[in-house]
């Protein structure tokens, strides 16, 4: 299955995190998609906050701690992205809830906040929470994995990749379809593998995406960008869409020959144009 097929799959059938086991890839090549089953999870009550368990996050680290080697001076955090309302991050606040406790958590000016060193495995098993104040579907959740010396505005493709192994069927985080399949490939470690095993969010609107090595660079092709390759049937069920859409690549995850250390810029939608040549 090459890449542009891996996008496109992930597109048209509004599968983020979805990857097929082996047999059914190879039933893509003929340009029809594989039956599957998808398991999806119900849906929440009306009135329902945006929140994740405690236990979800101390997974995700669990896997970040796994991983550390591919950004060996990384610290974790996780981010919280408006989804669908930007003006939503002026009201967001969060709190760590555990039976009648109920403690705000301090996000800083990126809405990142840390996990404490408190909040333990046994107040995972009571059911603890980290909780918003916003409605349920109002907020995207991100691992975010940042080593030092990277500019604010660019990002390392090691991290990258730690992001990815944190949270595919660890954390859990991001909102998607998760097929058997997928199960599978995350048990075997290679779900972060495929190019559409999962996507980042830019810190503003981009064009596009530069991959940088040295002297060797790769532009990722739109339809790597702003999830261009397919349509929006399902896009409520992810956190690409919305707000956050025009900020959304993939990378090409496939190709193991970019080093971690590869740089990974952004031709920003903001960023001054060169001027056109007077006539």
């Amino acid at each position: 299955m090459t890449p542009s097929t891996a996008l496109a799959r992930a597109c048209a059938t509004a599968a983020l995190a979805l990857a097929a086991p082996p047999a059914a890839a190879q039933a893509t090549s003929s340009g029809a998609l594989p039956s599957q089953h998808v398991e999806v999870t119900a849906a929440r009550p009306p009135g329902a906050l945006e929140e994740k368990t405690l236990a979800q996050l101390l997974e995700a680290r669990a896997a970040f701690e796994k991983h550390h080697a591919l950004a060996p001076d990384a610290s974790l955090a996780f981010r919280l992205y408006a989804r669908k309302d930007p003006a939503d991050l002026q009201r967001l606040r969060l709190y760590f809830t555990s039976g009648d406790e109920r403690v705000p958590v301090r996000l800083d000016e990126q809405q990142r906040f840390v996990l404490d060193p408190a909040w333990t495995q046994d107040e995972a098993r009571r059911g603890a929470l980290l909780q918003t104040n916003l409605p349920d579907g109002a907020v995207a959740w991100k691992i975010d994995v940042r080593s030092p010396g990277v500019p604010p505005d660019e990002r390392r493709l090691g991290d990258l990749r730690l992001e990815c192994e944190a949270d595919m069927f660890h954390g859990n985080l991001q909102r998607g379809l998760r097929t058997p399949g997928a199960a599978l490939l995350a048990a075997q470690g290679e779900l972060c593998r495929l190019d559409d095993a999962e996507i980042w969010f830019a810190e503003r609107p981009i064009f596009g995406v530069l991959l940088e090595s040295g002297t060797r660079t790769r532009r990722i092709p739109y339809s790597y960008v702003h999830c261009s390759d397919g349509n929006m049937a399902l896009a409520g069920l992810f956190d690409w869409p919305y707000a956050l859409r025009d900020r959304s690549y993939f990378l090409p995850l496939e190709d193991g020959s970019w080093p971690d250390d590869t740089r990974v810029a952004f031709d920003f939608m903001d960023a001054p144009q060169p001027a056109a040549p007077a006539s």
